[in-house]
């Protein structure tokens, strides 16, 4: 049973391989299994797979086992150079899957990899679509993430239905052809990177002043970094940092994808140095919204 493009049947249970099972990727292949579609899962360390597997999924071996026989083969992985290995390396999915896979490839690797990938897919018959996610775990594990599509409408179209499911539908969108989906999501950090950064240097500079909390907390959440001050003011208020969803690392690795894109965003390189001393004072693996209050509280001199 080979899926087309214009097969969109919410209903029609599909054969899934979901390859990458990390904070985001084990909640989101939860949905795929309580759906009801046939999952196969893979990860690089294989007990992250135990769970789904005790729940129905099929463990698979490799990443060309995970993908022999599926419809829709879903990736969420680390970086560009983790997808290149899971899709092209020995045993990878090029060389399991059949021709007319669908690969959806939620992870966030840039525009020029998801340009390239597609590219080296297509030698073998293997299509490709970008849906990076926005949000964190919380979202991934409720099913109302954003995600952002890029690819031919009759591939978006048939991994619309398993975007939904992981995703809130009105927050799903096809934002153009193939890497266009990369490109939004660094826009999207961009933005997260730049205002969290902002609001870190104002809580710097309230507390230099000696401005009261209350007033610092409203002046924030009133102005143009509004936006991004809930997760903040959330750790500020229980005055301690929250389980890592979205890590400063992981922002940093983004941030980084958009200076490979462009190399003259100066608030861009200003930002990375901030994530590379929270990760040089043991932070890194920390949530990206208690970044703020380690900018407010470290003397970086």
């Amino acid at each position: 049973m080979r899926l087309t493009g214009g097969m969109t049947d919410d209903s029609r249970r599909l054969r899934v391989a979901f390859l990458g099972l990390g904070r985001m990727g084990t909640p989101m292949a939860r949905h795929v299994l309580a759906a009801g579609h046939d999952l196969a899962v893979w990860n690089r360390s294989p007990g992250k797979a135990e769970a789904l597997g005790s729940a129905g999924a099929t463990v698979a071996g490799s990443p060309a086992e995970a993908a022999a026989g599926r419809d829709v083969v879903v990736l969420m992985l680390a970086d560009p150079d983790a997808v290149e290995r899971v899709l092209l390396g020995p045993d990878g999915v090029a060389s399991g899957a059949a021709p007319d896979t669908l690969v959806v490839d939620a992870s966030t690797i840039g525009p020029d990899a998801s340009r390239r990938m597609a590219g080296r897919l297509r030698e073998h018959r293997l299509r490709y679509v970008d849906a990076p996610v926005y949000g964190s775990v919380g979202p991934a594990t409720e099913g109302t993430l954003g995600v952002l599509a890029g690819g031919a409408d009759a591939d978006v179209a048939v991994a619309r239905p398993l975007l939904d499911l992981w995703g809130d539908p009105e927050q799903v969108r096809h934002v153009g052809p193939t890497g266009a989906g990369s490109a939004a999501k660094l826009v999207r950090n961009l933005t997260l990177g730049l205002a969290l950064a902002g609001i870190g240097d104002a809580l710097r500079l309230a507390a230099t002043l000696d401005l009261p909390a209350d007033v610092v907390d409203e002046l924030i959440a009133d102005g143009p970094l509004g936006a991004a001050f809930p997760g903040v003011r959330q750790i500020l208020s229980a005055g301690a940092p929250p389980t890592a969803g979205f890590t400063v690392d992981m922002l940093s690795k983004d941030l980084r994808l958009c200076l490979a894109a462009e190399p003259r965003l100066p608030l861009v390189e200003a930002a990375v140095g901030v994530g590379d001393a929270a990760h040089a004072d043991g932070h890194g693996q920390d949530d990206t919204r208690a970044l703020p209050l380690w900018m407010r509280d470290t003397d970086r001199g």
